[in-house]
């Protein structure tokens, strides 16, 4: 079937590649998988996306909406317990997007450096959101503590999760790990703080 460039956006484009990403991982993300997935020929993806580069950055905006919709679900009353519960959920549950964004092509932080973890933080949560509010309280010392370590402990129990040879854990348990971690180090955050 001949297609015209015209028939298909950018936005399908992207839409269709974040499928094949979500379904079959980032290995499988092909001009040609793209293309066989819309039914056309390449020349309407060229001639939307002029680079790997730039459909890698694209399937990240995406992927990281995913994420934060996954962390900004009401699990619990507690707003930090909501987004450590919503990374391990997404990370067991969307197992190639988080493929992706945390090994196929991460955005670049390093976890030493408890100010780039803050600042990815606010670049994804909004000055007025209420986890950026329930962060601010602490004095900033507090929160990189708090950042740093619940990062370390909850990426950590993500990635084991996510692992394909992972055995399953239930919510509950889930819940209970982040609670107890999230308890010990709120109170290290708390005490550096003072």
């Amino acid at each position: 079937m001949n297609q015209t460039t015209s028939i298909y956006s950018r936005e399908q484009i992207i839409d269709a590649a974040f499928e094949l990403l979500r379904k079959k991982g980032w290995r499988a993300v092909s001009t040609r998988a793209i293309a066989k997935e819309l039914g056309c020929s390449t020349m309407p993806i060229y001639s939307h996306v002029h680079s790997t580069d730039e459909l890698l950055q694209e399937l990240r905006i995406k992927s990281r909406m995913v994420l934060k919709d996954f962390q900004q679900r009401k699990y619990t009353e507690h707003v930090f317990l909501n987004l450590a519960f919503g990374y391990v959920v997404f990370a067991r549950d969307e197992k190639n997007i988080f493929k992706f964004i945390s090994i196929d092509a991460p955005i670049e932080f390093n976890a030493e450096n408890s100010s780039s973890l803050k600042s990815s933080f606010f670049s994804e949560f909004s000055a007025d959101s209420e986890e950026a509010k329930a962060l601010a309280a602490l004095a900033s010392s507090g929160q990189d503590s708090l950042i740093q370590y619940t990062w370390i402990f909850t990426h950590g129990l993500a990635m084991l999760l996510n692992a394909d040879n992972a055995t399953p854990i239930s919510e509950k348990t889930i819940l209970t790990l982040l609670m107890n971690a999230g308890e010990a180090f709120y109170v290290l955050g708390t005490r550096k703080g003072e």
